[in-house]
């Protein structure tokens, strides 16, 4: 008797220790998610077409070039009663990122804009966080989803714009420092909604990982142009 309370509690302690540490994927052969301690690498530039890298060399003398953005997803529950859920992460193309050579600067501009994508994930992560408390209905993802990823969407592809173009073209002084100094601190003051290995391993299985869950197929588009079209009218 005694035998058999040890062996129920050995695998009860066993059973929590796999538990506490469930590890997810947050890289594979193709993308690489943000995490905190990622880091790009010249090794990750692999896109055999140099198209990208040759145009942009022509034009400002980059030598590398990558495809950084937001990638996300809204689950819904198969049966009512559950609230729906999204997905959001920065990714690194590794297939769709190119180099012609090896420019020490340009790597640690790349890393910048990564981390100005996981800003402008945290955002969306915010705004969306902040609708659901306050509409407390079982589909605001669905209904607005959309909508503010794409305002942040737009508003990263700005900071992306602006940050090459004072570093890399203008080569404004203490702009690269100014900048990181800039994007540490709103990372530090916003890690309450910083991307997780969870909503990594979302877009590396391909499929919902909530029991009870499955994809959207059909979520609220853009309701920004709706207003738009209203006022043009």
């Amino acid at each position: 008797m005694k035998n058999k309370i040890i062996l129920i509690g050995l695998f009860v302690f066993l059973i929590k220790m796999v538990n506490a540490q469930t590890t997810y994927l947050t890289e594979n052969e193709k993308d690489i998610y943000w995490q905190p301690k990622t880091k790009i690498d010249f090794s990750d530039y692999q896109s055999p077409n140099k198209d990208d890298c040759e145009k942009y060399y022509k034009k400002y003398g980059f030598t590398m070039s990558s495809n950084i953005g937001l990638r996300g997803v809204v689950d819904i529950p198969k049966k009512r009663g559950k609230y729906d859920t999204f997905y959001i992460a920065p990714v690194f193309c590794k297939n769709c990122s190119c180099i012609l050579s090896e420019d020490s600067l340009s790597l640690l501009v790349d890393r910048l804009l990564f981390d100005l994508a996981e800003i402008c994930a945290r955002n969306v992560r915010k705004d969306l966080l902040e609708m659901q408390k306050e509409m407390k209905s079982d589909n605001t993802n669905t209904i607005f989803f959309t909508t503010v990823k794409n305002k942040w969407d737009e508003q990263m592809h700005s900071y992306f714009g602006a940050a090459l173009k004072e570093i890399l073209i203008e080569k404004k002084d203490s702009a690269y420092i100014t900048w990181r100094k800039t994007v540490d601190n709103y990372l530090q003051q916003t890690i309450n909604y910083s991307t997780q290995p969870k909503d990594c391993y979302r877009f590396i299985k391909n499929e919902p990982i909530e029991k009870g869950f499955k994809m959207a197929k059909n979520i609220m588009g853009d309701m920004r142009n709706n207003n738009n079209e209203k006022e043009s009218n």
